[in-house]
């Protein structure tokens, strides 16, 4: 346990923040991933039947998490923990910030008491609460009472939160994931496909409530990916004009600008998405230096890219199968001036520590579920490239992340 402690503290930015100052030093980030490969071999001396039951019941815990989510649990221990009911009349204590089980169901609606308790009880035992008293020995799992840890507070209902990510995760992403076990073995199509009748992008275009929730997945993993390249990325030059293509509403390219005082920018990403990026980027007070442009990666790039010192793909190109990523590199290349810098931000498998290594061959079956997609390896990184026409060699840089930083001359 102090290994996988040491290694999550070294080799995670903390999520207060998305700054390089929220890194962990060269030094600290290399030791964790020395103590990530022991933890990997260390759980290989496991007996195989425990291996087996380990694997067999991991969902166990996204259970918990998603049940807990779903019934607003964290928002009403917040809730409670901030009012006026009374310790005497089962309320909280304000000196613990504890609030009893049994207040939260009957608060959200007469749920079960003993069956949520518990679900709270397991919640507690994977972190997500503080629980007294701490071993659960009670007569009964209604005479406990809980608070929210700091991984508790990221559940809740707040923007930058983690909530929608394990909505998403347990929710149309675990669908497609089973159905790319079951059906696309042999069909060879997406997962997602498989269980919602067409691709990823193509079926949230008109879910907007679920295409809401997943631009803020997007968002809420944005602070574990921006802080990495920051600390370890510049831009051509002091005054680059940076293109962040398939930016969302804008965040990264919002702190290259905050980073980079002297550098302008443009965000591209589909027409549906402009006006919010836009908005971002004028409420960050960077309006006069980045706009955004409607662009379809699939399509010729506008016009108004041609200014692009830099263009940045950041986890873009995994959500896309080959022959859409030699488009995608080859659309780029053609709206690109001579001695512009292409920037890629993806996973690279088979590279990293042993931890992140075998969570690239996971995150590559996860890529496939959804979008018929794949991680891929440096070589296949530079078979792309070559396909699109482009003659570069692939600068692969370690950053402190699963993520690397592979560059190209346009």
């Amino acid at each position: 346990a102090a290994v996988a402690v040491g290694y999550l503290l070294a080799t995670m930015p903390r999520l207060q923040g998305d700054s390089a100052d929220d890194l962990p030093s060269w030094p600290m980030y290399t030791f964790g991933s020395m103590m990530g490969d022991v933890l990997v071999q260390s759980m290989k001396l496991m007996p195989p039947r425990f291996q087996i039951a380990a694997i067999s019941t991991a969902y166990w815990q996204s259970e918990v998490l998603y049940t807990l989510a779903k019934w607003g649990i964290f928002d009403a221990i917040e809730a409670a923990t901030s009012s006026s009911i009374s310790p005497a009349e089962g309320g909280t204590s304000a000196a613990s910030g504890l609030t009893s089980c049994a207040v939260i169901a009957k608060t959200l609606g007469e749920l079960n008491a003993d069956i949520l308790c518990r679900y709270m009880r397991a919640g507690a035992g994977l972190g997500l609460l503080t629980m007294a008293p701490e071993d659960g020995r009670v007569l009964s799992p209604t005479e406990l009472r809980f608070g929210l840890t700091a991984a508790g507070k990221l559940m809740r209902a707040v923007p930058g939160g983690m909530r929608d990510f394990a909505m998403y995760m347990n929710e149309e992403s675990r669908d497609a994931f089973r159905s790319a076990g079951l059906s696309s073995v042999s069909s060879g199509r997406s997962g997602f496909v498989e269980a919602f009748g067409e691709e990823h992008f193509a079926w949230h275009e008109h879910h907007s409530e679920m295409q809401q929730r997943f631009d803020a997945v997007m968002m809420s993993l944005t602070p574990v990916n921006v802080a990495p390249l920051l600390g370890d990325w510049k831009p051509p030059a002091a005054n680059s004009t940076v293109c962040d293509i398939a930016g969302g509403q804008g965040h990264l390219l919002a702190k290259i600008l905050q980073q980079f005082p002297e550098t302008r920018g443009w965000v591209a990403d589909q027409s549906s998405v402009v006006n919010r990026s836009s908005a971002f980027l004028k409420s960050r007070g960077l309006g006069d230096r980045g706009t955004a442009v409607a662009a379809d990666l699939l399509a010729p790039m506008p016009q108004e890219l041609v200014a692009c010192d830099v263009f940045v793909l950041k986890l873009i190109l995994h959500d896309w199968a080959d022959a859409q990523t030699v488009a995608i590199l080859r659309n780029i290349a053609q709206i690109a001036r001579p001695g512009a810098r292409l920037d890629m931000v993806d996973r690279v498998l088979g590279e990293g520590s042993a931890i992140e290594i075998n969570d690239g061959w996971l995150q590559d079956l996860h890529m496939h579920a959804n979008h018929g997609a794949r991680e891929r390896t440096l070589a296949e990184f530079q078979d792309v490239v070559l396909r699109a026409g482009l003659q570069s060699e692939v600068q692969p840089t370690r950053l402190r992340s699963a993520v690397w930083l592979l560059q190209i001359g346009l």
